[in-house]
């Protein structure tokens, strides 16, 4: 994980794990009760289902994905990374990483993105249960 003590921009938010020090997550993300290659399947089936969003790469043996979402008026694209984290009790979190590839400014649109997916996840992995 990139070093996120120093101050992000404005266009760029993250949801990691409280103990991801000295990393700061503007977010702490969810543990998943799930396995990380069950939470890997969830983020990938998750992420597909959301608007303008593609693949753009994938890693399952190291638990990576990066997505490219296209925002909803003028098409900006925004690169979405998640990395699933194995836990010892056999859960998972994870660190997921939204922003705006152009421009300083993205008037909270990956805030609301991250808060949004980490919602979807949790959600389908109540159903999952």
């Amino acid at each position: 994980m990139k070093n996120m003590t120093a101050r992000r921009p404005r266009n760029h938010f993250v949801a990691a794990p409280a103990d991801s020090n000295p990393h700061r997550p503007d977010r702490i993300s969810p543990t998943f009760t799930c396995s990380a290659a069950e939470l890997y399947t969830l983020v990938r089936k998750t992420a597909l289902a959301q608007p303008r969003t593609i693949l753009q790469s994938e890693s399952p043996e190291e638990n990576h994905l990066a997505f490219v979402q296209r925002t909803k008026y003028w098409r900006f694209p925004d690169d979405i990374v998640a990395d699933i984290i194995a836990l010892e009790d056999g859960g998972a979190t994870l660190m997921l990483s939204s922003k705006a590839r152009y421009g300083m400014e993205d008037f909270g649109v990956n805030k609301r993105r991250v808060i949004r997916w980490l919602a979807a996840l949790e959600a389908g992995a109540a159903q999952a249960t």
